[in-house]
């Protein structure tokens, strides 16, 4: 969801309150609930620092990560509401209700060169 200036990270910030207090009314609970301030701090976090007051607009994109499937399919309905009846001056939600899916993901990290066993095979037609 794109919220508008004036205030829009303000604005932004109430609509992830109200959904997560939302969640939370309903007893719904998931491993991980990450959420993004596009054009704020998605990118460099807290090292942003504070965005400027007069932002134009900030991206709101919320997500969460559950074993429960239903669980995540009843988060996947409170988004509409929140545009409905959330802080004034949203816009850009024209996706319809997200798709429940698997995560697939990979972790990049570095293991000791001697940890490899190098192998070339040279095949001769």
């Amino acid at each position: 969801m794109v919220y508008s200036w004036p205030d829009a990270f303000e604005k932004a910030q109430a609509a992830d309150r109200i959904l997560r207090e939302r969640l939370e009314r309903l007893g719904l609970s998931f491993d991980q609930v990450l959420t993004e301030f596009v054009g704020a701090n998605a990118v460099h976090g807290p090292l942003a620092g504070p965005p400027s007051s007069d932002a134009p607009e900030i991206q709101l994109r919320v997500g969460v990560r559950g074993m429960d499937r239903k669980a995540v399919e009843r988060f996947t309905k409170e988004i509409a509401p929140l545009i409905l009846t959330g802080p004034p001056g949203v816009t850009g939600f024209a996706g319809g209700r997200p798709k429940v899916e698997e995560i697939v993901a990979y972790w990049p990290a570095l293991i000791p060169k001697r940890e490899i066993e190098s192998n070339v095979e040279v095949f001769r037609a």
